[in-house]
């Protein structure tokens, strides 16, 4: 249990470190180098400036606007493995996602984010890859014509429920890729379909456990656009406290963004994630594992956001400017 809350509390440093460097060059540099140890992955690299051009960017006057309804789960992740084997606690919180997904569909949801490690259980199976390989799989490649059927497989049951609620899902999961003989294990966000296809995957580039995690030879940028026309860019947790690959998305004119997270900060969703989305005139829609904070922030504002209280979920409409 110790060993949890101190490689927890290394996180919540490092990610204080990249928002002091999105708020102030110089609490930035008081804070580097406070936080060390094997636990934690590469230090963030942001500083003062870094989104400056990448911004500019997508901060033209648009030709027009168009909205969209997303929900952010809130959720903390159940079972034990004590007394559940990995394949019912993955079971056990698609329970929870799927009584999610029925309520915020039911408000209008239109795509809706779930949380990193929100399938892996209670026991921080994330910081060892012998706890963690059980609940990894292959993952297909992306087809968005082509609905998954394959009920076995965690991201199978994902598009299930994709279908049945007839949303965009996106969710974190873990995929294990063969090769040259080994296995490469990943932390992996998975974009699914009204319909139940894969529209996207993509392999987080900065993991934080990199005993546990491999990090992908190459940064990937990972997009995907939906039924409703919007396009979106895909990161996870604490690449946000990194360039890569969020200034490569801004450059593209990404500004939508699903955040699937797990930072054990309280009223983190009033203070961290809102400046971020000020600081890149994006739209953040940022799912927490637990009761530390969720929400969806846009260019400042916070449109929806949950805290320590019973609500699975919060949602809000979101206004998307449109410039080609």
């Amino acid at each position: 249990t110790s060993h949890f809350y101190f490689a927890r509390m290394r996180k919540v440093s490092a990610l204080v470190v990249c928002l002091g460097a999105i708020l102030a060059p110089t609490t930035s540099t008081l804070l580097r180098g406070s936080y060390e140890g094997p636990l934690h992955g590469e230090q963030g690299d942001l500083k003062e400036g870094d989104f400056k051009e990448a911004v500019a960017k997508t901060s033209q006057p648009p030709f027009s606007t168009t909205q969209y309804v997303a929900a952010v789960a809130q959720h903390e992740s159940q079972g034990s493995s004590v007394d559940y084997s990995p394949s019912e606690i993955i079971a056990l919180n698609l329970r929870e996602y799927d009584s999610t997904l029925a309520s915020s569909t039911s408000l209008g949801a239109q795509i809706v984010v779930f949380p990193e490690w929100g399938l892996f259980g209670s026991d921080n199976v994330v910081s060892s890859r012998n706890t963690l390989v059980p609940y990894c799989e292959v993952i297909p490649e992306p087809d968005s014509s082509t609905p998954l059927t394959d009920p076995s497989s965690t991201v199978g049951q994902l598009a299930a429920l994709a279908a049945k609620h007839s949303v965009v899902v996106v969710a974190n999961v873990c995929e294990v890729v063969k090769s040259q003989g080994s296995a490469l294990v990943y932390n992996t966000e998975v974009a699914l379909s009204e319909t139940g296809a894969l529209l996207a995957k993509y392999h987080k580039n900065h993991p934080w456990y990199t005993d546990t995690f491999d990090t992908p030879p190459h940064e990937e940028i990972v997009t995907f656009t939906t039924s409703f026309g919007v396009r979106f860019g895909l990161f996870v947790c604490y690449d946000i406290a990194h360039l890569t690959p969020v200034r490569d998305l801004l450059e593209e004119g990404i500004n939508q963004f699903p955040y699937s997270v797990a930072f054990p900060v309280q009223e983190m969703e009033k203070i961290g994630f809102r400046a971020w989305s000020q600081k890149t005139k994006a739209t953040l829609l940022a799912s927490n594992l637990g009761d530390s904070g969720s929400g969806i922030f846009q260019k400042g504002d916070i449109i929806a956001s949950v805290g320590r209280t019973n609500a699975k979920f919060a949602i809000g409409p979101v206004v998307v400017d449109v410039r080609d």
